[in-house]
């Protein structure tokens, strides 16, 4: 426990500051609109190619922690993201997927490397609450950035939000320069394996994590539409006003930060994180639903609980997968695990915005991409609560 508190505290921050770069990529897509002349639209893309990179550099967490430490490690992945971030400078369309494509390949073995620091230092019956208190820094880096990105770039145009964010993430990096006892990581040996058999065995998944890793997928494949879709549907077709929706985001991100310490702890209390993800599956079903139901007239209070369903179902599942996790494989092999699970989990997290958007467009509506929502967790709580725990 002599280094779970530092570990803890070392990387929620480096984390946050990746959370608000992450984040702030959808709040430059007005500006960046705005300069090249295109749609907002066009410039979602980003996040598909932030977890194209993600996708490509995640599996290489473990090998990358061997080669240059845990703290060289940290520092390489911040000195990627902060340049990558720059080329939004471009002020073009091409310069911002290269950025976010650039960062993903920082962001994501950086998650990782935090995931398996605070699993590796704590004690077994609080791993979940305290990968929880590192995981709600993500929807808090979402709520602040939300909150002073917009009126910096306001006030000092476009290009200062860039400097900023790109600033923090320098800040980070040498944070993981002078911290560099609190970064490191224990990692298991290379196997014994020629090169081409030590690739493929990166996307290869053990057999004892099949089923929690197409848990996990089937929970990323839905993230995007119980978070973001569920914005853009009560603008488009429930007929909210543009301050009824926001504050209906506003919530949900807050009730991700509260709902993630709050189930880390509960899958502590309970010594079963199978059943835990099972329970989100259910509010997850009962959100995907309660949303269809949502008219202009419908009441204020009642969209209150909806967005905590939503902030349940969409933000407080990763850290409790985590924790599931953490228990099936050896200490020395979860930086490896950590970055293949987050690889494997980003094919949901970039195949749910354009599944999402063909059904609506063949569909003509909102309809049959909810209930495939709801479909699709009502298969996850089936298995979660019916099967046993795999081990």
């Amino acid at each position: 426990m002599s280094r779970a508190v530092p570990v803890l505290i070392a990387t929620t921050l480096t984390q946050f500051s990746a959370g608000i770069a992450f984040w702030s990529f959808g709040l430059l897509a007005p500006e960046l609109a705005a300069e090249t002349g295109l749609e907002e639209r066009d410039f979602g893309l980003s996040l598909t190619f932030t977890f194209l990179g993600a996708f490509l550099s995640a599996p290489f967490t473990g090998a990358i922690v061997r080669a240059y430490g845990g703290a060289g490690a940290m520092m390489r992945f911040f000195a990627v993201m902060a340049g990558g971030l720059l080329l939004t400078l471009t002020g073009t369309w091409w310069g911002a997927m290269v950025a976010a494509f650039l960062f993903g390949l920082g962001y994501g073995p950086q998650g990782p490397v935090g995931m398996t620091l605070v699993a590796q230092t704590v004690e077994p019956h609080r791993r979940g609450l305290f990968l929880a208190l590192r995981h709600a820094s993500v929807p808090l880096a979402a709520s602040i950035t939300g909150r002073l990105l917009p009126p910096l770039m306001l006030i000092w145009g476009w290009q200062s939000g860039v400097l900023s964010v790109t600033g923090l993430l320098l800040v980070s990096l040498l944070a993981a320069l002078l911290a560099g006892r609190i970064f490191e990581v224990e990692t298991a040996p290379s196997r014994n394996l020629t090169t081409l058999g030590r690739f493929r065995a990166l996307f290869v998944i053990p057999e004892q994590l099949r089923f929690l890793w197409a848990v996990g997928f089937g929970f990323a494949l839905t993230q995007t539409a119980v978070t973001t879709f569920s914005y853009l549907y009560l603008l488009e077709v429930a007929g909210l006003s543009a301050i009824a929706a926001g504050i209906f985001a506003s919530n949900l991100h807050l009730t991700a930060l509260i709902g993630r310490p709050i189930l880390g702890w509960l899958t502590d209390r309970v010594g079963n994180a199978q059943r835990v993800l099972g329970g989100i599956a259910c509010v997850t079903v009962a959100s995907a639903l309660g949303l269809m139901q949502v008219r202009p007239e419908t009441p204020a209070w009642l969209l209150v609980p909806l967005a905590m369903g939503c902030g349940i179902s969409g933000q407080c599942w990763n850290s409790v997968f985590v924790t599931a996790m953490s228990f099936k494989v050896e200490a020395g092999d979860l930086a490896d695990l950590n970055g293949r699970a987050f690889s494997f989990l980003s094919i949901g997290w970039m195949a749910s915005p354009p599944i999402m958007w063909a059904l609506i467009e063949v569909t003509g509506g909102y309809t049959v991409p909810l209930m495939a929502v709801a479909g699709v967790n009502a298969v996850l709580v089936v298995v979660l609560f019916m099967l046993p725990e795999r081990r």
